[in-house]
């Protein structure tokens, strides 16, 4: 199981354990708000030495979001190389303020009703999948630009979503894909149809490739 990130406002934190399944004895937890980088890879190290010995402890990051991008890339590593083995939540209020190689490694889950964005052009995109390039270019040519990034954060969003059933090497490549394609979509001066037509068709590349 990948790392969870928790999305929700969490001025009750005993609730978001409770909906996580944690018990709070069981857990380490430390305040991103107040972050620095010595304290964060001690404070880490320690946490997984407890959890190798005891894999009933959990570590939770609150306000993760409000770490500085240097702190946050402490935890790539460890994400990377532990996986299944370390049962860490970062709990944030805007998970769009993490790294996107953060995004990459963990499962985004929404934990307060309405801070969960609504699906609208999912269906279209798997369609497009299976349909192949025409089908991927007519759905662009009909997107309004505007549109460009939230169908992005969408796909990611499902894409991370799906990984709670199972991970594959083929979602991992198009997640990586839509993490680096909604990057350049959020810069100025570029072309959005552009960089939605070679996500599509890229992914249906790899969706159709034998490996």
């Amino acid at each position: 199981m990948l790392p969870k990130i928790a999305v929700g406002f969490f001025d009750e934190r005993k609730k978001l354990l409770t909906k996580l399944s944690l018990v709070e004895s069981m857990v380490m937890s430390y305040e991103g708000t107040t972050a620095k980088l010595d304290d964060l890879r001690s404070w880490l190290s320690s946490g997984i030495n407890i959890m190798t010995s005891s894999p009933k402890y959990s570590i939770i990051i609150w306000d993760a979001e409000e770490m500085s991008p240097e702190c946050q890339a402490v935890l790539l590593k460890p994400m990377e190389e532990l996986g299944d083995q370390m049962n860490l939540v970062l709990a944030v209020e805007n998970e769009n303020l993490l790294l996107p190689t953060i995004l990459s490694r963990g499962v985004v889950i929404y934990l307060n009703q309405d801070s969960s964005p609504v699906d609208e052009s999912w269906d279209e995109i798997r369609k497009c999948w299976s349909s192949g390039p025409s089908a991927c270019i007519a759905f662009v040519d009909k997107l309004e630009k505007e549109r460009a990034i939230p169908v992005m954060e969408e796909v990611i969003r499902k894409l991370q979503a799906s990984f709670l059933n199972e991970i594959t090497p083929k979602r991992l490549l198009i997640l990586d894909l839509a993490i680096s394609s909604l990057a350049e979509l959020k810069q100025t001066n570029i072309n959005k149809k552009l960089i939605m037509d070679n996500f599509l068709i890229s992914s249906w590349r790899i969706i159709k490739s034998a490996h």
